[in-house]
């Protein structure tokens, strides 16, 4: 399904600029490792409660935006990391190392 879906962000460039200041910036100050994948990247981040809540307000604000991309989140035991796969089809994995990584 979502290789029908055109790698291209809906946002205009003011409202991708304040994404970028506001939740990305929070994203990313979150970040605990990175790992490159074949069709875009695992990110790691603490499994706290506020860690885990800017993940998930990333998650549905880019699901509006970025609609081509996959979220897959495994939430380690014990309050432990919490990784999200985030993948997409064709060129996903370079528009996501502008975005995030």
């Amino acid at each position: 399904m979502s290789d029908d879906i055109p790698v291209a962000c809906r946002l205009s460039d003011a409202e991708f600029r304040k994404r970028e200041a506001t939740l990305l910036a929070q994203f990313k100050s979150a970040l605990v490792a990175s790992e490159e994948l074949a069709d875009g990247y695992a990110f790691r981040i603490p499994g706290d409660g506020s860690s885990f809540a800017v993940l998930a307000n990333l998650i549905m604000a880019e699901r509006e935006c970025c609609p081509f991309l996959t979220f897959e989140v495994v939430a380690q035991p014990n309050m432990g990391p919490v990784i999200v796969r985030v993948t997409g089809p064709g060129s996903a994995k370079e528009f996501l190392k502008t975005i995030l990584a």
